[in-house]
C-alpha cells in the first residue's frame, strides 16, 4: 500500500530506531518497490527515494511487515523506491527500466545497512544482509526458477566505481556498507550515541 506522506528520517534517527530494536531482529532484507521514484510503500520498514531521502514507514523496526515471502518474522524490510518496468529474462539478461536504482539510492542503502547492522548488533555478512533476489534463489523462486511469482529485486546493480558495470547487487551492497562502516560510521558514532543514550545502545 502506498504511503502518501512518509516520514523523513536522518541517519541519527535511524540509529536510534535500530538501538530500540537491538536483540530482536535477525536479518535485513533488501528490495526495490518495482514502482516509481517518489512512491513509498507500507510493506517495508524503510524506503529510500531516488535522491537518497530515507523514509520511515513503521512505528518501530520490530513492527510486522509483509515484505519477503515466508521470511517476515524477526526481519527488517528495506526498499529502494524504483524499478518501474524493469525486466529479467530467462537467459539472465536484466533491464533496469526507465527508473533504475540511482547511485544516490545505492550509496544511501549501503549507509543504512552499515548503521542498522551496527545499532542492531548484527554482523554485516551474507547471513544477515540479503537482497530479495538472493533469498528468492535460496527459496526456489528466484531467476531461472520458472516460478510465475519469480523475484529478482536488486539481483544486479550498476557499480559507479567500475564505469557502471553491473555487479551482483548483494555483493556490491555488502562491500559498500563495510566500507562505509570502516571509513565514515565510526566518526559519527559519538553524535549517534549521544542521541541514543536512553536506549543504552553500545
Amino acid at each position: 500500500m502506498l504511503v502518501p506522506t512518509p516520514l523523513t528520517i536522518s541517519h541519527r534517527q535511524l540509529y536510534i530506531l535500530g538501538c530500540q530494536a537491538r536483540g530482536r531482529l535477525k536479518c535485513l532484507y533488501l528490495h526495490w518497490t518495482a514502482g516509481h521514484y517518489g512512491q513509498a510503500y507500507d510493506d517495508y520498514h524503510i524506503n529510500i527515494d531516488r535522491d537518497g531521502t530515507i523514509y520511515q514507514t513503521c512505528t518501530k523496526l520490530t513492527e510486522f511487515k509483509q515484505h519477503t515471502y515466508l521470511r517476515n518474522t524477526d526481519t527488517l524490510g528495506i526498499t529502494l523506491c524504483c524499478g518501474y518496468q524493469a525486466s529479467c529474462q530467462a537467459s539472465g539478461k536484466v533491464h533496469l527500466g526507465g527508473e533504475p536504482p540511482t547511485e544516490q539510492q545505492i550509496a544511501t542503502l549501503a549507509q543504512v545497512i552499515a548503521i542498522l547492522t551496527y545499532a542492531l548488533g548484527l554482523p554485516l555478512a551474507y547471513d544477515t544482509v540479503k537482497t530479495h533476489a538472493e533469498i528468492a534463489c535460496e527459496d526456489g523462486y528466484g531467476p531461472g526458477s520458472g516460478d510465475p511469482d519469480m523475484r529478482w529485486d536488486l539481483w544486479y546493480l550498476p557499480d559507479s566505481l567500475e564505469e557502471h558495470r553491473l555487479r551482483l547487487g548483494g555483493v556490491l551492497l555488502r562491500e559498500r556498507a563495510l566500507q562505509y562502516r570502516e571509513h565514515f560510521l565510526y566518526r559519527q558514532l559519538p553524535l549517534f550515541k549521544d542521541a541514543a543514550q536512553p536506549t543504552r545502545c553500545a
